[in-house]
């Protein structure tokens, strides 16, 4: 790639999570492929997120979706930053630096999509789809199918882009050292889930599962990986299912895929994801699956060949897979081996990176703007 470019993302996130990792992970991609990049956040946690992965970063606050300040903040990072492409990867980034990048040089815009989510049909959705945004990336076919129910959405501004993962060996025993740090005995089985502690991934219908489980498998542990407002109340409904002595809740990890490298099952209860990370994590470290049918999961791995898929919100089906897959180590081993294999053929963090970067190249050269770096 000859042409060096500016490229700057937004996260107004307020915590650190797969969106999150995912702008982070794109950034150093493109950093490595020669390009300059920066990454604008809001709150502390993604600031801390992005220096753990070695992603140059600057504040702004996009604390609201006219906020004079954030405004002006934006104009003045887009200008300085001399950004030939802005990526803003949350909604009200969307509204925001759409509208700014009208005020500082005219970037090529990219609205980044993780979730499928039908969008209302008003003037402020109509005004950011319809004339801010230059391309649209979202990383399942899903998404990109729940976007076209809006007819103002131009279908060929939409590019599915798959999420990527790290394809790195982890170090043999690393992850079994870490489950003996959180005390959870050699040969206890161990099923894993991992994500923001939120209605949307499903954990209090895994906990439910995992009680029947525990009727096959009385020495299990339920390890759940992540922070979120619902912790207290998943905690209540552990111990309403009997099961409260053998979940662990282990907070928030930057160790996921090392832990996910050692347990017996990856299980994904997820109501709704685009593509979740940590089944790419899982994948790419041969974890053994269970994951719920939601948008992206079957552009990931398919039902038996990878994983098992199991429609969402139903306890007993999850719970029968997961059983299966601690019953059957052979069948386990299978589908691990098939989704490392995945993982590496269709996932990596550089197949990621080179494709945004085709997608924003695109995008510059049909707007007539491929004349490269702009004047410094």
């Amino acid at each position: 790639m000859e042409r060096k470019l500016s490229i700057v993302f937004t996260v107004s996130s307020r915590s650190w999570g797969g969106n999150e990792k995912w702008a982070a992970e794109a950034a150093r991609g493109l950093a490595r492929r020669g390009h300059r990049v920066l990454v604008l956040w809001s709150h502390r946690p993604v600031a801390d997120g992005l220096r753990l992965c070695g992603v140059p970063g600057r504040r702004v606050r996009l604390w609201g979706d006219l906020n004079p300040v954030g405004l002006l903040a934006l104009v003045r990072a887009f200008r300085e930053a001399r950004a030939d492409a802005v990526v803003l990867t949350k909604q009200r980034d969307h509204w925001m630096g759409g509208l700014v990048a009208r005020l500082a040089g005219r970037p090529l815009v990219v609205f980044r999509l993780g979730l499928r989510r039908p969008l209302q049909d008003d003037l402020k959705r109509r005004l950011t789809f319809g004339r801010f945004a230059d391309r649209v990336v979202v990383n399942s076919s899903a998404i990109r199918e729940t976007l076209l129910e809006s007819p103002w959405v131009d279908p060929a501004t939409i590019d599915v882009l798959l999420n990527g993962v790290s394809i790195e060996p982890i170090r043999e025993g690393a992850g079994r050292e870490i489950l003996d740090s959180l005390g959870i005995p050699p040969g206890c089985p161990v099923v894993c889930g991992a994500g923001r502690l939120t209605r949307q991934k499903g954990f209090d219908v895994l906990i439910r599962a995992f009680s029947g489980v525990l009727a096959s498998h009385p020495d299990a542990v339920l390890l759940i990986l992540g922070e979120g407002g619902r912790r207290d109340s998943l905690r209540e409904t552990a111990e309403a299912a009997g099961v409260g002595g053998r979940v662990i809740f282990a907070g928030h990890r930057d160790d996921v895929r090392t832990i996910l490298s050692a347990v017996d099952v990856y299980a994904l209860a997820s109501r709704n994801e685009g593509m979740a990370n940590t089944l790419l994590e899982a994948m790419s470290v041969g974890a053994p699956i269970v994951a719920t049918d939601v948008s992206g999961t079957l552009e990931a791995v398919r039902h038996d060949r990878e994983a098992l898929v199991v429609p969402p919100d139903r306890v007993r089906e999850l719970s029968e897979a997961i059983v299966t897959l601690l019953g059957d180590r052979e069948k386990a081993g299978r589908l691990g081996s098939a989704a490392i294999e995945r993982a590496r053929e269709k996932f990596g963090y550089d197949r990621m990176a080179a494709e945004l970067e085709r997608i924003i190249v695109r995008g510059l050269d049909e707007r007539g703007e491929a004349s490269g770096q702009r004047e410094s």
